[in-house]
């Protein structure tokens, strides 16, 4: 959820990511409704062990392209990428929003909580740990590659023996523990999504099995071996098919939203508490349409935003002007 771009671009990945977070708003939107749909809540748990996993894993993806670059520049790309629209949207959630043009009673506890934001701190905190691993890339990298899956396990270890749950912290170390997995599975991917399809089905075939099993069960999804390694199996499906789909105005819409995830995400939040509290608050209608309505209204103004990015790009990225201009800016 970031600028950071293959070359040349994988656009199933962009596909991807704008799937992922697409049903972020859809989950939102029935949570936070104030009504529900028979079977959404459902769906929605169903959804959960490769939704926000998902994301991290493709972030993951990405991280030794982004090791290969200087410090300095490393560090200040995710300050303006990530950084900057965490900090640009708390404020203008938590006082606009949230609070109603006011402070929230404990500012640094609301920031240090991150609020719907959790994921921008996560990624933050997963690259600036990443950079214990910059030495490495060119000097061991077979050792720093293998390190990474040790990361992933270790998180998952963590979060086993410790019975964290979800919050901030949780957060950080359970879907942490994708983005590293993501880094180890970049030199494997192509060669997955190359496997036949008597591989990838029986693949298939066991994460329904698995899901079934263990959703009903909470204590089996967050933070547990069970949980993560049926989102290991679910992401590795959905990896193996993404590339496959053949290309649709749909698989378009999606790709486009998935470039721009980072507006997608942080812009919804907002944009559906204001509709439920002024709009659909209002009118009163049929618990199934309040929650239809809502979604739908909320995806639309969020897409305007998306639209909209090219003229409002410094509530996304930190403006250029505002950057640094060190070796490695003056050189490019």
């Amino acid at each position: 959820m970031h600028g950071t771009e293959t070359a040349p671009r994988l656009h199933w990945m962009d596909f991807l990511r704008g799937i992922a977070v697409l049903l972020v708003v859809v989950m939102h939107s029935n949570e936070h409704s104030g009504a529900s749909i028979d079977g959404w809540a459902e769906a929605n748990e169903y959804l959960a062990p490769f939704r926000m996993p998902l994301l991290m894993f493709l972030s993951g993806v990405l991280l030794d392209r982004s090791l290969a670059k200087p410090i300095p520049t490393y560090a200040w790309g995710k300050i303006a990428a990530i950084g900057w629209p965490l900090l640009v949207w708390l404020v203008l959630y938590g006082v606009l929003v949230d609070q109603g043009f006011g402070l929230p009673a404990d500012l640094g506890a609301y920031i240090l909580n991150g609020n719907y934001l959790w994921f921008l701190i996560a990624l933050l905190v997963c690259y600036a740990a990443a950079i214990a691993f910059k030495p490495l890339v060119t000097t061991l990298p077979v050792i720093h590659h293998w390190l990474y899956l040790a990361v992933f396990a270790g998180f998952v270890a963590v979060c086993a023996a410790s019975g964290i749950g979800p919050g901030l912290a949780g957060n950080i170390l359970w879907f942490g523990a994708f983005f590293f997995l993501g880094a180890w599975a970049r030199r494997y991917i192509q060669r997955w999504i190359n496997a036949p399809v008597l591989i990838s089905v029986p693949v298939l075939v066991l994460v329904a099995f698995a899901s079934v099993a263990a959703v009903p069960r909470g204590d089996l999804i967050f933070g547990s071996p069970v949980g993560a390694g049926l989102s290991l199996l679910g992401i590795a499906v959905i990896v193996w098919f993404a590339p496959r789909l053949p290309g649709s105005a749909f698989y378009s819409f999606v790709t486009w939203c998935g470039r721009s995830s980072i507006v997608v995400y942080v812009a919804h939040f907002p944009i559906l508490v204001l509709l439920r509290d002024t709009v659909l608050s209002a009118v009163t209608l049929p618990q199934a349409a309040h929650v239809l309505v809502l979604t739908a209204a909320t995806l639309g103004v969020t897409l305007l935003f998306v639209w909209a990015r090219p003229w409002t790009h410094w509530l996304y990225a930190l403006p250029r002007r505002h950057r640094p201009a060190g070796p490695d800016r003056r050189a490019a």
